[in-house]
């Protein structure tokens, strides 16, 4: 690995050294020392700690004053700043959709890593071009987040692609999922299903595989029965017709519904789940947030991806001109063009997404109340919603729909790691976990927006000060303006 600078602290030699391409693991020790340790169970802040890191792993923690610099070891200087855990983004989907793996490997994978974001859930995409990322990123070829993807998506319709797979009957919900198994899926995700027989077949061949199954809330159940069923995770707030389970008109709503199903009418879910909102039950919402506590269902509520639905058309200036932009290749951003008039919402449209927004903050704000268990996920790279900066925008969503912003920190550090069974090794800062590190400028815990002031990210034990961060924004930003 070459050294990008040398910084002299204190009259000691420091060398921030990366490989922009692969990660490895850190050569030798590193130590950060004068640093404010987050912990992101209790959210006490340790201060002036020295944190030893070795072989990509978390070696020790000890106040700075007891710290003895051994030969051979990196030293850091970080008076001042905040240690965080690695993020993790819950929703995403970087390879497939409209993240071609042509160029979304040079491009999203860099750009993730800037932003301190150190593990995602790949949501829908090509899952031998995410498998073949993992291994090189595992292996220390190539510099990226830790991946866990389910490959393509379980839908109602359309045809058979890298990013989904068309299910008809129960016969074939259950092959499908066999077959993910075998390919190496590390969950099922549905998006829709054409019957309920179709759905619980899914959830029965999903737990006979020992495969969690998560994704959107089909029509075809309810949010309560999708639990039952032992959907691990619920995605999205509207997507998954949330409101409808806590309607004191639930019944009558779902029959109209299936009717109108039954005759392709068009919009009526939309109006539905209007109506839904208009009779919300606190009483049968508080049943649900129960139910999920006993079932061990989560949700990840992707406010980021329905904000930015919610400002289409009526904010076409500042979406077409946002310099995130830079990272998005020119002909995907002539497809997002809002001024194009195959993507102008009609004004019906427009003030339903704008309301759909409020609706999705306030069931929200309801389960953080309720002690839902939540994560962070950001649905990028979905229309507008571009990796890295939409999850820094999800964690000020939630912190603004309730959450404390030490809740906002663990929906996207020590609850991933909970729900991924992962505990010992991501989202917390402890003797032997995995040093995958963010180093912030800012308490978090005062201002949740601060997690956007990164001063480093260690990845795998790799220090990446500022300067290598924003060489890997330098190339990512190249690697879009290349992309054809």
């Amino acid at each position: 690995m070459k050294p990008l600078r040398r910084l002299l602290l204190g009259g000691i030699s420091v060398v921030a050294a990366v490989s922009l391409t692969g990660a490895g693991v850190g050569s030798g020790k590193l130590a950060i020392t004068g640093v404010n340790v987050v912990d992101t169970d209790s959210g006490a802040v340790k201060s002036d700690q020295t944190l030893v890191v070795a072989k990509g792993k978390i070696a020790a923690i000890v106040p700075s004053a007891e710290f003895r610099l051994e030969p051979g070891t990196r030293l850091v200087e970080a008076r001042g700043k905040f240690l965080i855990p690695g993020f993790w983004d819950m929703h995403v989907h970087i390879a497939g959709l409209s993240a071609d793996p042509s160029w979304s490997k040079d491009v999203i994978l860099p750009l993730l890593t800037a932003m301190g974001i150190t593990g995602v859930r790949d949501m829908g995409g090509d899952l031998s071009v995410l498998q073949q990322w993992r291994r090189e990123i595992e292996s220390g070829k190539l510099l990226g987040p830790h991946i866990v993807a389910g490959g393509p998506m379980l839908v109602s319709g359309g045809n058979r692609t890298p990013e989904q797979i068309p299910i008809k009957t129960p016969e074939e919900a259950r092959e499908a999922v066999k077959s993910l198994k075998q390919e190496g899926a590390d969950f099922i995700k549905v998006i829709d299903l054409p019957s309920r027989e179709a759905f619980f077949a899914v959830a029965d061949e999903a737990k006979r595989q020992n495969l969690p199954f998560v994704g959107h809330v089909p029509a075809v159940v309810s949010a309560s029965e999708a639990s039952d069923a032992g959907m691990r995770s619920i995605e999205h707030v509207v997507y998954s017709n949330l409101e409808m389970d806590c309607a004191a008109k639930e019944d009558e709503l779902r029959q109209a519904e299936r009717a109108a199903r039954a005759t392709h009418e068009e919009g009526v879910s939309a109006r539905v789940l209007q109506e839904a909102m208009k009779s919300y039950d606190p009483m049968k919402a508080a049943a649900l947030w129960e139910r999920f506590a006993r079932n061990g269902t989560w949700l990840v509520p992707t406010l980021v991806s329905i904000e930015i639905l919610s400002r289409h058309g009526t904010d076409a200036a500042t979406q077409a001109h946002d310099p995130h932009l830079e990272y998005v290749p020119a002909s995907l951003r002539k497809l997002w063009d809002p001024d194009a008039p195959a993507n102008k919402f009609p004004p019906g449209e427009r003030q339903w997404w704008a309301q759909q927004y409020i609706n999705d903050g306030k069931l929200t704000a309801a389960m953080i109340e309720g002690r839902v268990s939540l994560m962070a996920g950001s649905d990028s790279l979905d229309r507008y919603v571009l990796p890295g900066f939409a999850l820094h925008r999800e964690l000020q969503l939630l912190r603004e729909a309730g959450m404390t912003p030490l809740e906002a920190l663990q929906a996207a550090t020590r609850n991933p790691a909970k729900f991924l069974g992962r505990e010992q090794e991501t989202g917390t800062i402890a003797k032997n976990a995995q040093a995958d590190l963010v180093l912030l400028n800012a308490n978090p815990l005062e201002n949740i927006s601060n997690t956007t002031g990164i001063f480093a990210v260690v990845r795998d034990g790799v220090f990446l000060d500022r300067t290598a961060l924003d060489e890997l924004l330098n190339r990512a930003r190249a690697a879009a303006k290349a992309a054809h």
